[in-house]
């Protein structure tokens, strides 16, 4: 007996009822509520989740999403969301996310992919560009910054202990040290662990003023590891920490590691997009030096998630890393990207992004970064000319970070509950979404301007919203 396939003799239809589903949800995102206010109980009984062994069929099972998964949806693309660095993705974005799953390639090889394979050549050609790196660089397309770092600090350990991918790091006479700084993103420390260096080896370098690594206390770990007998072969600098968007002095940092043969990775999953602006360029200066970069095109290039990208600047070192071959580098052979990174069977994340910038073009999307950074300019002058509030970190990039602190004899611990109240009150509201951050010790209120959508409307709005709920803890 012959079994039926998985086709749908009305997809035509299917597929219209879907697409409906995404542009009405597109198109209401900016007025429905920022984050759904529903309890995680309460929404796991609204959600089916009985093993369907018996199918409703697409058209019902479409209604149900309709019905039960779009309301409770956190509004990302929302204007008014202003929370971590989680950008809403351009429509040109998501539409190529959806032509892309359609399409289903996996471009692990040429003949697994022909087009998505050449695609993700392009895409990463023009990211060395935008960055600096020549025709002798290389990387590859992952899910975000953490694997861009795990697969960074992996290339890093390789050049400097060759054979490590193959013999391990049992028989190392020097520990292998990390450098970060005291601010800087978890997946440094989640990178060495998962490497065998270990968390307990990343030093944490003190900031400045403007919370930038501290490039003297620096100097100071290296030497004093040195006398130690440790081996510093990696130093990690942000470009836009996660909680302040600080960027640190690249060029100092990297003439530095040229010199004393460490290893410079950038963590430029924050404010890579700022690249594309006059501003960027001289917050990044130096940074073509670095010996590898992993940005995120899911947040401020406006594509969707997952997308990460990871360049190193000698492609041959990839390669050697990461080959699955005894075949010896030769910078002519095409890319095969098995060879180049720790996912075989990978998704083209390739595409979406081409197909935006394709679409709109990077003229428009670096007017859109300097818009943002422009709101995060302007939001800061109102914090700063308000007696109720107070500017915690400069702006850098996107991030500003405040603190509400009404003429009372609160003390700190009172002061973080209120922060805290705050934001629980704007976020069940709907009006707005903002988060908490901790700034040295202190619980602030940050918002990241990242969002294609906002305005300056917005931008007043918002600040509206937290004066109303502020008067209340005078």
């Amino acid at each position: 007996m012959q079994l039926d396939s998985l086709d749908i003799k009305n997809l035509d239809i299917c597929l219209n009822k879907a697409i409906n589903v995404v542009k009405n949800y597109m198109e209401n995102i900016s007025t429905e509520p920022v984050i759904p206010n529903i309890q995680r109980e309460e929404l796991n009984n609204l959600i089916y989740k009985d093993i369907p062994f018996e199918g409703i069929g697409v058209e019902n099972a479409i209604e149900d999403v309709k019905n039960t998964i779009v309301p409770y949806c956190s509004k990302i693309g929302n204007p008014k969301f202003l929370s971590w660095i989680i950008t809403s993705p351009s429509p040109a974005g998501t539409i190529g996310e959806i032509l892309n799953v359609g399409l289903n390639q996996v471009p692990f090889c040429y003949k697994s992919g022909p087009a998505a394979t050449v695609i993700e050549d392009i895409v990463i050609d023009w990211f060395k560009s935008l960055f600096g790196y020549n025709d002798k660089s290389g990387g590859i397309l992952v899910s975000g910054g953490t694997m861009g770092t795990l697969t960074a600090l992996s290339v890093a350990r390789e050049v400097h202990m060759p054979g490590t991918m193959t013999k391990g790091i049992q028989n190392i006479k020097k520990p292998l040290v990390v450098y970060v700084s005291n601010i800087s993103h978890k997946s440094v420390e989640t990178a060495a662990s998962v490497l065998g260096i270990g968390s307990d080896f990343v030093r944490k370098i003190p900031v400045d003023s403007n919370f930038k690594m501290n490039f003297k206390e620096l100097e100071k770990q290296v030497e004093k590891d040195i006398t130690l007998g440790f081996h510093p072969f990696c130093v990690v600098a942000q470009a836009g920490t996660s909680n302040e968007g600080a960027v640190d002095d690249i060029d100092t940092i990297a003439d530095f590691c040229n010199k004393n043969n460490i290893w410079l990775h950038i963590d430029a999953a924050f404010a890579g997009g700022a690249i594309l602006t006059e501003r960027g360029k001289k917050l990044m200066k130096g940074i073509e030096k670095a010996d590898s970069i992993s940005t995120d095109p899911h947040k401020w290039f406006f594509i969707p998630v997952e997308a990460g990208c990871v360049l190193i600047k000698n492609k041959e070192h990839l390669y050697n890393t990461y080959k699955t071959t005894n075949k010896t580098f030769n910078h002519e052979d095409p890319v095969d990207y098995m060879n180049y990174g720790i996912q075989f069977t990978r998704a083209s994340r390739a595409f979406k992004i081409w197909f935006a910038f394709r679409s709109y073009g990077l003229n428009k999307i670096e007017q859109i970064i300097d818009k943002n950074m422009d709101l995060a300019e302007e939001f800061a002058k109102k914090i700063t000319a308000s007696d109720k509030w107070q500017l915690v970190t400069p702006v850098q990039t996107s991030a500003v970070c405040f603190r509400y602190v009404p003429n009372s004899n609160y003390n700190d611990e009172e002061l973080n509950k209120i922060q805290n109240k705050i934001l629980y009150e704007l976020e069940l509201s709907g009006k707005a979404f903002l988060s908490p951050a901790i700034i040295k010790n202190k619980t602030v209120i940050r918002a990241c301007f990242s969002n294609h959508r906002t305005s300056y409307e917005d931008l007043n709005l918002v600040f509206k919203y937290l004066s109303d709920i502020s008067k209340k803890f005078n």
